[in-house]
């Protein structure tokens, strides 16, 4: 039996952690906390697949949550929640910060949680078999590299291999052949139509 899928919650809200462990317990194992300085010290500890981040929280902002988090943590998927979009709108956030996913608070609770579902359901694929993201990962793996570093010999940033990595975009036919240069594998491999290494 796999383990359950792991969720850290900052938010300064208590009602809004409460509504998703409500929504999403048992389902999935949900962890909530109102300081950022505590959650940090457990993102250490303990292995999470994904945060859901307040924007606004204590003397902190997401931004400066999310730099300290990279710093030990590449590959946890962080969904940045705001309630104050104006002040955090969508597409900045999602060009400037090092983060896969972004959500407005909402009276609409249902919406958020869709949203959550739906990054849940791409982290799984991306874990699945045979999943061009898992390919990419196990390679970078295999060759001691982290995402920084294989960004870099791209020319791309740490965010564009994250979302190779989780299927949440997919490399152009440019960088695959790249990719399969970097890792001495066929595009057939990368791209799945041969399940072995060449």
């Amino acid at each position: 039996m796999k383990d359950p899928f792991k969720i850290a919650v900052i938010d300064d809200e208590e009602g809004i952690i409460m509504s998703i462990k409500a929504n999403l317990s048992p389902k999935y194992n949900v962890a909530g906390y109102t300081s950022s300085k505590e959650r940090l010290a457990a993102l250490k500890e303990e292995a999470f697949d994904m945060l859901i981040l307040d924007y606004f929280i204590d003397n902190m902002n997401g931004r400066q949550v999310v730099e300290k988090i990279r710093k030990f943590n590449d590959e946890i998927y962080i969904m940045l929640l705001t309630g104050r979009a104006e002040e955090a709108p969508g597409l900045e956030i999602l060009n400037t910060m090092d983060v896969q996913m972004y959500c407005e608070k909402s009276a609409d609770f249902e919406k958020i949680l869709i949203i959550i579902e739906s990054a849940i359901k791409s982290i799984e694929h991306s874990r699945k078999d045979g999943s061009f993201g898992l390919r990419i990962k196990k390679l970078r793996k295999i060759n001691n590299m982290s995402q920084d570093e294989l960004g870099k010999l791209l020319g791309l940033g740490r965010t564009a291999i994250a979302n190779w990595e989780s299927n949440q975009t997919e490399p152009t036919g440019e960088n695959i052949k790249k990719l399969a240069e970097i890792f001495k594998v066929t595009t057939d491999y990368l791209l799945g139509y041969k399940a072995n290494f060449s």
